[in-house]
C-alpha cells in the first residue's frame, strides 16, 4: 500500500520491485484496503484466510 499510495508507483512497478505477478499486487492491495477499512470503522476484519506458519 505504501509503494502505490505514497511512493506513487504503478502496479507493474511494484510487481517488478517485489518479484511477484501484477495480479498478486492487485489482490494484496485489495485485501489490505479492506482490512484498513474494517479497522478504521471499528469493526473486526473478517478472518477469511487461514494463517499458515
Amino acid at each position: 500500500m505504501l509503494l502505490v499510495g505514497l511512493e506513487e508507483m504503478s502496479y507493474a512497478d511494484v510487481a517488478l520491485a517485489l518479484g511477484v505477478p501484477i495480479g498478486t499486487v492487485m489482490s494484496r492491495l485489495s485485501r489490505g484496503r479492506e482490512r484498513l477499512r474494517a479497522l478504521m470503522s471499528g469493526r473486526q476484519p473478517g478472518a477469511k484466510l487461514k494463517v499458515v506458519r
